[in-house]
């Protein structure tokens, strides 16, 4: 049986990994944010995706098995984008920022983040808080597993002249 929707599945996950580093903080995947929705006393991440490619190779989309079903999927390269907002202090948006920096870079059981980066905190009017936007760069696989498949018994190369 496939997935039907792995790029939600990944938000969710990051966004359960962030909000475990990053306590007195909420993390979200939803989108946008409005000033009535913000907390008062704490800053807001919203994590996002801005651009999804998906380089292939010779044995996309087969990557192997894992027991008698076979798994499939493809390469992906993310780019996230990662909002963080706060209404009263634009310095508490570099904060997380460094705390999202040793959550997602440094710490052991991260994701595959090759880099983070940021721009400068400067006063939304439309959500009435500081943001500050970063965006990262993150390498993996979207894998399905085919419960129904048949195994893979036999790989024959043959040349041919």
């Amino acid at each position: 049986m496939k997935k039907e929707h792995p790029l939600p599945e990944l938000l969710a996950e990051l966004k359960d990994f962030l909000a475990l580093g990053l306590p007195g903080t909420a993390v979200t995947t939803d989108y946008p944010f409005q000033q009535r929705k913000l907390p008062s006393d704490r800053p807001v991440v919203w994590l996002g995706v801005e651009k999804l490619a998906a380089p292939g190779s010779s044995f996309a989309p087969y990557l192997g098995e894992q027991g008698e079903a076979a798994v499939t999927g493809r390469e992906v390269e993310v780019t996230l984008r990662l909002e963080i907002l706060h209404r009263s202090d634009g310095n508490a948006c570099y904060r997380v920022f460094g705390k999202l920096c040793q959550r997602l870079l440094l710490e052991e059981g991260r994701p595959r983040v090759r880099e983070l980066s940021c721009g400068s905190v400067a006063f939304d009017r439309e959500s009435g808080a500081f943001r500050l936007v970063c965006r990262g760069a993150l390498t993996g696989v979207l894998a399905q597993r085919e419960e129904s498949a048949l195994p893979l018994r036999e790989i024959q190369v043959k040349k041919t002249e």
